[in-house]
């Protein structure tokens, strides 16, 4: 092999892309030519100086970098808010007004009508969660979503077992049954 391969082949060596076999052909280079061997040792040396001489990074700059991410993400947030918070509190005032116009009713027409209204609002719900998937990739409106529902849910609860515990209309309905 010639000092021209050699040297090609020391690079490769400090580039990490040198075969096993290469690596064999180039040591019995070095053992048997002076100039390549004094070569490989000044760059072996010059390689050790530069990792002593390389700056390390600030321990901040991670923290900076991850709070920046950490405030777009924020920022992204912040800016849908508005389109979420709106429609869940309008959605939870319909619902509201009409179990209240529901629990006027007797309780069983009252329970009728409140599992349509969930059954409207359930399909409502997943419209909302497809179109909002869809537009804004984000699994913050889904978690809203259901979070929304839950609080209407327990409000359906409530307002029927009121209406069932309100002495005239449960009196009055079960009169009309029997």
């Amino acid at each position: 092999m010639g000092c021209e391969k050699a040297w090609k082949l020391m690079m490769s060596r400090l580039d990490g892309g040198i075969g096993r076999r290469e690596s064999m052909i180039l040591e019995n280079h070095l053992r048997i030519c002076p100039e390549c061997r004094r070569q490989s040792a000044s760059l072996q040396a010059a390689l050790l100086e530069l990792e002593q001489l390389k700056p390390a990074a600030p321990g901040t700059i991670e923290q900076k970098v991850m709070g920046r991410i950490r405030g777009a993400r924020r920022k992204e947030t912040a800016a849908l808010l508005p389109y979420i918070v709106l429609p869940a509190a309008l959605l939870t005032g319909i619902l509201a007004f009409l179990l209240y116009k529901f629990c006027m009713a007797g309780p069983m027409i009252m329970i009728d009508k409140a599992a349509r209204a969930l059954t409207f609002f359930y399909k409502v719900y997943e419209s909302m969660d497809a179109v909002s998937s869809i537009l804004f990739n984000t699994p913050y409106i889904s978690e809203i979503l259901v979070i929304t529902g839950f609080a209407l849910l327990a409000g359906v609860i409530v307002f029927v077992f009121m209406g069932l515990r309100k002495k005239g209309n449960s009196e009055v309905y079960w009169r009309a049954v029997k």
